[in-house]
């Protein structure tokens, strides 16, 4: 994992440097972390596992799982290919994916899905349709003369966006190439997928059910019943999307446009300048469904002081696994908020350490195995080091996973608590 990684590797230089985390600093001491340490160990799928996220219908996680930097890197074989998953959370989404996709192929082996295949076959749209189903294909693909035509109609799209009054003709265009994005996207949502998911093999299948049910007038619901009746436990049973309905509904209702012009008036109500809005909108490692969980999780912290840095450190990534651990970060300084309000946010060397206004020094971090390495040690000591606004309270560090055995200990002893598997996720 590309950002646990890096953090890591940042902590080597912590030890004999102090951190901020708004205001003046404080002097800290601490009891000396013991210099006995432990390997990254291998676990066991079959293990540390729930059964759901270990093995289904259509597929089973190889049980040696090695984790490094902590992160648990997992292997899953299925019947639609080899998919790797760096991290808890992206395990959940590729089992939720591979479910889904197996859901996908058995609504398209219904009669009523091969009636609407033909019907849509006719659609006077459907080379528009390739243009949003496959993008990159669709280039190398058409003649100039067609692609010219097409890169119209992308831009009758954009104008009308932008208020641009066209004839009835361009309005058609762009109402139904938006229409069919939309179709696509609440088919992923009742599937309980990321419309905006990274895994091709997923996207290919809800390509081949969107159409038909876009410009075929199929019915998914029936099919939907119709294909889950035969898959028992593997039908819908897992979804990695646990998000609210309002959640939902934004993201069913609004395309990648809208949702950073959402995402843009919340960014600036919070303070947050236009230029460090547009350098973290403009990442395309980080989803519009990812941006859109960050925003909102960050305007729940209210006056909290340091979003902006946050948002800046997030601003960074480079790549779906940065993106998420960025998310869920932002996730557990809400889930601190709830008890206990966060003052200020803040980094250390590239970690985010929040306050809260009771004095408490918090670390939330998606970390899925901790062992009681070097890093680990310099991680504690650069905590304990850290100087606060305000002298601190307690020490403790919240996470998606949990710490070894060796790891609870050593914590223990030097006055830092923790709090295990705070997020929904695959473990036991």
């Amino acid at each position: 994992m590309k950002t646990i990684t890096s953090i890591c590797v940042s902590l080597l230089s912590l030890c004999s440097a102090q951190a901020q985390v708004g205001g003046a600093p404080q002097v800290t001491t601490t009891q000396p972390v013991p210099a006995v340490f432990e390997p990254y160990p291998i676990l066991s799928a079959r293990t540390i596992l729930k059964s759901v996220f270990d093995r289904g219908a259509n597929f089973h996680v190889h049980d040696a799982v090695p984790t490094y930097a902590g992160a648990n890197a997992f292997t899953v074989n299925s019947d639609f290919g080899v998919f790797k998953a760096d991290g808890n959370e992206m395990l959940m989404r590729r089992v939720s994916e591979i479910n889904a996709i197996a859901v996908l192929h058995s609504i398209s082996a219904t009669k009523q899905f091969g009636e609407a295949a033909k019907k849509a076959a006719q659609s006077p749209l459907l080379v528009a349709k390739e243009l949003v189903t496959n993008p990159v294909g669709t280039v190398s693909g058409v003649p100039k003369g067609v692609w010219k035509f097409l890169n119209s109609a992308g831009q009758t799209v954009k104008e009308v966006a932008q208020g641009r009054q066209g004839d009835a003709n361009e309005g058609n265009i762009a109402t139904n190439l938006i229409g069919f994005s939309k179709v696509k996207r609440g088919l992923a949502l009742q599937l309980g997928v990321d419309p905006y998911s990274t895994n091709e093999v997923f996207q290919e299948a809800l390509n081949h059910v969107a159409w038909p049910t876009f410009a075929g007038g199929f019915t998914v619901d029936i099919g939907m019943a119709v294909a889950t009746a035969g898959l028992g436990n593997a039908g819908l049973a897992i979804k990695a999307v646990n998000w609210t309905g309002n959640f939902n509904e934004i993201l069913r209702e609004k395309g990648p446009a809208d949702l950073r012009l959402y995402n843009l008036g919340i960014l600036l109500e919070m303070g947050i300048t236009r230029e460090q809005a547009d350098a973290f909108l403009n990442n395309t490692s980080l989803s519009p469904s990812a941006q859109t969980i960050l925003v909102g999780n960050l305007a729940q912290l209210g006056g909290a002081s340091g979003r902006d840095g946050f948002l800046r450190l997030a601003a960074t990534s480079g790549d779906e696994t940065d993106a998420l651990f960025y998310q869920q970060c932002a996730q557990l300084m809400v889930l601190v908020n709830a008890t206990t309000p966060i003052a200020s946010i803040g980094q250390l060397n590239g970690i985010t350490v929040c306050q809260t206004s009771s004095g408490g020094v918090v670390v939330p971090i998606q970390w899925d195995y901790v062992a009681w390495t070097p890093q680990t040690a310099r991680f504690v000591t650069a905590l304990k080091s850290l100087s606060p606004g305000k002298p601190a309270t307690s020490y403790s560090v919240v996470l998606t996973g949990v710490v070894s055995p060796m790891t609870a200990h050593n914590l223990t002893a030097v006055g830092v608590t923790f709090a295990e598997k705070q997020l929904p996720g695959p473990l036991k």
